[in-house]
């Protein structure tokens, strides 16, 4: 006779809803429907127009899609959602209910649907992908430290999170897990045509703390190598800053920027022209992009800042340089050659391997917290 399925609920950004976590929190959805009795409640409306950057916060790879199995019910500044949202899942009787944390904006619903959940005997576990935000503030930490309060466990991705955590709540139950490799990703078809000996690829939401600025200065030490870069994503200001920037060190011939949320396909593109992704952070607690490179067997370049290293074997699956150096990035890249970065392709196989969703939804409920204190090592 079977074990019975634990009863879940999951609330967070799910497809067609754009983004990082939006991703993650799908391929949760859709791992844990496969393991347990699962309610999962996402959003009717994620941000107000006015108050999001971007041109829109829905994936143009899915208009008109809903995911199977989800509940669209959470309008971020309508509390009754909120109430009807509690609701639903509290006659659902889940033993436990996840939930994402990655930004302020949602303090007061979640702080409202936490506390309800726990005041019911329900185990709320928290998934931090930013305990802190990139840009932080007093009130933010206040009012973060408020909502997590309310939860029994977290999990994180990386040991910068975990730390960050325990200085908010010293006593807070957490575990570790490497991000997971994205699988749902399409295939590249290889339409996009080379344009140099070594194409570089910036990918994702353009924001100061990603150290775009100091790839560009970089790129003036290497105007006269055989490389390309390309620019992946939609600035979050200061766009015209850096195309004037291109223009003036002349370089507008060494650089490609693409300002837009491009749809799967042309990720997948993109990154199977790319010979190396690179991640020159400023600060940083983990990042998508990196298994979103592993997933196509792309090496790296990330700093040595927040948990960006837990996951780069250095000369194996990528290259660790000091963070703010645009002259250890002119160095890594020069010694760089495509038979090196093709060598590098068995290591990120097996990094591939390792690291599943599986894993993670194992992690989450408490069945393995071997990864608690350890970084995920890859032999060979």
């Amino acid at each position: 006779m079977s074990a019975q399925k634990k009863r879940l609920a999951l609330i967070g950004p799910i497809l067609p809803f754009r983004g990082g976590i939006s991703q993650h929190t799908t391929m949760l959805h859709r791992t844990l429907k496969q393991q347990a009795d699962l309610l999962t409640i996402s959003f009717s409306r994620q941000y107000p127009a006015w108050l999001y950057p971007g041109e829109s916060d829905r994936d143009p790879s899915y208009e008109g899609y809903t995911e199977s199995g989800v509940n669209y019910i959470i309008d971020s500044i309508n509390p009754l959602t909120w109430y009807r949202a509690a609701k639903i899942c509290l006659e659902h009787r889940p033993d436990m209910v996840i939930i994402p944390w990655w930004t302020v904006f949602w303090a007061p619903c979640f702080w409202y649907l936490a506390r309800k959940f726990r005041k019911a005997g329900i185990e709320v576990v928290f998934f931090c992908h930013n305990v802190v935000e990139h840009e932080s503030a007093a009130w933010k930490t206040f009012l973060t430290r408020k909502v997590l309060k309310e939860g029994m466990r977290f999990v994180v991705h990386t040991r910068e999170d975990k730390s960050n955590l325990l200085a908010l709540l010293p006593y807070a139950d957490v575990t570790i897990f490497p991000h997971p490799i994205y699988e749902q990703f399409p295939e590249p078809r290889g339409v996009l045509k080379r344009r140099a000996g070594l194409e570089l690829l910036f990918f994702g939401f353009v924001r100061p703390y990603k150290g775009l600025d100091i790839l560009i200065d970089a790129m003036r030490d290497l105007h006269d190598q055989d490389i390309y870069l390309t620019i992946a994503g939609e600035f979050w200001g200061g766009e015209e800053e850096t195309r004037r920037e291109i223009v003036q060190s002349g370089l507008k011939d060494k650089i490609e920027i693409r300002s837009e949320y491009l749809p799967e396909q042309e990720v997948a593109e993109l990154f199977h022209r790319a010979d190396i992704v690179v991640l020159p952070y400023r600060t940083a607690t983990g990042s998508g992009i990196v298994p979103l490179a592993y997933h196509y067997i792309k090496p790296v370049i990330v700093t040595q800042v927040g948990g960006l290293p837990d996951v780069v074997i250095n000369g194996k699956t990528g290259f660790i340089i000091p963070p703010c150096s645009p002259e250890s990035l002119v160095k890594i890249i020069k010694m760089i050659s495509i038979e090196n970065l093709l060598g590098m392709r068995s290591s990120i196989s097996e990094f591939k391997e390792k690291m599943g969703w599986d894993g993670l939804v194992k992690n989450i409920l408490g069945e393995d917290k071997m990864l608690n204190n350890e970084k995920v090592e890859i032999s060979g």
